[in-house]
């Protein structure tokens, strides 16, 4: 639960009062307002944080499922949160998915379809090679079979797409190749849920190609939404193709949790444009 060094100006400015002001202004305006979380792997060691975290979502704010943010059915007293998950480690069906049943929270799962069901060796490697993460060697088993994702949609939860296989679409030049990988990793998802895949998330975020209009190609392969991890607020004008998330861990304090959850790094985000802003003039 070590408190990160990027995570004591988000706090600073939850202390100061920043997020209260926030809130006052969009009750103020009228406007219903919802936060993204987004988690990856969620570690044995880190459940107690994880699970406290979510239970705090539970009794001080309305969470809600993607479909209901598009719907429009949010809560106009409380900050509505949508839970939301990257890549498809194993740990979301061993560790999350009892806690989220145990809470009745619903959760969004963005899977890489290319990481399903591999061998030890080949999750290993595309852990190193596509998510850039060092596996644990302990650990029997790192990424989601089949029949994983299989329950997760009966059980209720929402599955996105992630890519086939974890690329940087903000870097890619061929337009055919990142049209397939997207297209073709939506199409393995609908076999396995045997469900409709309306929602996708940004690998690493990078949504930006200079060369191809990303949104477009997702438009056209009949997503309803996108997410990037630019932090933020989303209300009914924000793109939908361009939804914010802020950046949580499963083992991250509940003092910073909070401060995310309520909005404060916006006001980080803020002061660092500023100051680029000022440092431009000079």
């Amino acid at each position: 639960m070590a408190i990160l060094r990027q995570d004591l100006s988000v706090l600073l400015f939850y202390y100061l009062g920043y997020s209260n002001f926030a809130h006052l202004v969009h009750r103020l305006r009228k406007k219903t307002v919802a936060t993204f979380v987004t988690f990856h792997d969620i570690p044995r060691e880190a459940l107690p944080c994880f699970e406290a975290n979510l239970r705090f979502l539970k009794r001080n704010t309305t969470v809600v499922s993607l479909d209901d943010f598009f719907e429009a059915k949010l809560s106009s007293q409380k900050i509505n949160v949508v839970i939301t998950f990257d890549d498809g480690y194993k740990s979301w069906f061993v560790h999350a998915l009892p806690i989220l049943q145990r809470l009745q929270l619903p959760a969004t799962f963005f899977l890489s379809s290319g990481y399903i069901g591999l061998a030890k060796a080949d999750e290993v490697e595309f852990m190193r090679s596509r998510l850039l993460v060092t596996p644990d060697p302990g650990r029997a088993t790192i990424g989601l079979t089949i029949n994983d994702v299989r329950k997760m949609a009966f059980e209720g939860f929402t599955i996105g797409g992630h890519t086939l296989s974890h690329c940087n679409l903000a870097e890619a030049r061929d337009s055919g190749q990142l049209r397939y990988e997207i297209a073709e990793d939506k199409l393995r998802l609908e076999r396995i849920t045997g469900r409709k895949i309306e929602y996708f998330a940004y690998p690493s975020g990078a949504y930006h190609n200079p060369e191809i209009d990303v949104t477009e190609i997702l438009r056209e392969c009949g997503y309803r939404g996108a997410v990037t991890t630019v932090s933020g607020f989303n209300t009914v004008e924000t793109n939908p193709y361009l939804l914010h998330r802020e950046l949580t861990r499963a083992s991250m304090s509940g003092q910073v949790f909070r401060a995310r959850v309520y909005g404060n790094y916006d006001a980080v985000r803020f002061l660092q444009q500023w100051v680029r802003m000022l440092a431009r003039r000079r």
